[in-house]
């Protein structure tokens, strides 16, 4: 008897197992340590400006060779660098899952303003060719149909990062994260794009990020509630089944 109920016992602690370890998040950004070049990015660069967003390697900035930190996730980072002004964006597109309970996004992001530029220049735009100073760098959520380039309250979904004047010219690589749990819960099964931009018209920038994860995690699904409880009832059942088990075995003490 006492070897029935071991082997239930282990049945249903196994079961507990299995259940609660089904892989409950998934990450919706691939290649986002950039280990791999730019597969699965897409870069953009304004018609008539300099530079775009290059790989950087070790402690130098890819044209200029500033002086920058490492790569705070593998060999590779991402990064903007120019010998003049431009505009520059890379996305990527990712689909929202239809049963989001918690999503959160994550990547290290490096700021270098300080190589001739006195403060941060914002416009509402990134249009580097225009009077206007234009110093800037930003990371947003933006819909599919929106020209790369804009920051139109209707086509830009959440703002996750944007420099300000007043904030220090070099920063990072800062490790930086954000909740969108109700940006996604509000698009299910909606094909959605998240944009880094750097835009400069006054000295060089360098814009650098890595680590880049989109972490959603699902709600269960029923079936798997289901054999959690069914699991945890038959435990119950089983410790009553225990303490009655002990109950007659001290009663009636075993025969010498």
């Amino acid at each position: 008897m006492r070897t029935a109920f071991k082997c239930k016992t282990t049945w249903l602690l196994a079961t507990l197992a299995w259940a609660w370890s089904i892989p409950l998040q998934a990450n919706l950004i691939s290649n986002g340590g950039f280990e791999s070049g730019f597969s699965g990015w897409t870069r953009v660069d304004q018609v008539g400006g300099d530079g775009t967003f290059l790989l950087q390697t070790g402690t130098l900035s890819p044209v200029n060779s500033f002086p920058v930190p490492a790569p705070p996730e593998g060999l590779q980072a991402a990064m903007t660098d120019s010998l003049g002004p431009g505009s520059h964006v890379l996305y990527q597109d990712f689909v929202v899952p239809a049963d989001v309970a918690v999503a959160t996004i994550g990547y290290s992001l490096f700021i270098n303003n300080g190589n001739g530029s006195p403060d941060f220049f914002t416009p509402a735009h990134l249009d580097f060719a225009t009077p206007a100073l234009n110093q800037q760098a930003r990371a947003d959520i933006i819909t599919t149909l929106a020209d790369p380039f804009s920051v139109a309250a209707l086509d830009v979904l959440q703002n996750l990062f944007q420099t300000n004047p007043g904030d220090p010219l070099v920063s990072g690589y800062n490790a930086l994260q954000f909740d969108i749990t109700a940006l996604l819960q509000a698009h299910p099964g909606e094909t959605l794009r998240l944009r880094f931009a750097e835009v400069d018209n006054v000295a060089p920038f360098n814009m650098g990020v890595d680590g880049i994860d989109l972490n959603v995690t699902p709600i269960p699904e029923p079936s798997s509630w289901i054999l959690t409880i069914s699991a945890l009832l038959g435990l119950g059942l089983l410790r009553r089944s225990r303490d009655w088990l002990s109950l007659v075995i001290n009663y009636f003490p075993a025969q010498k």
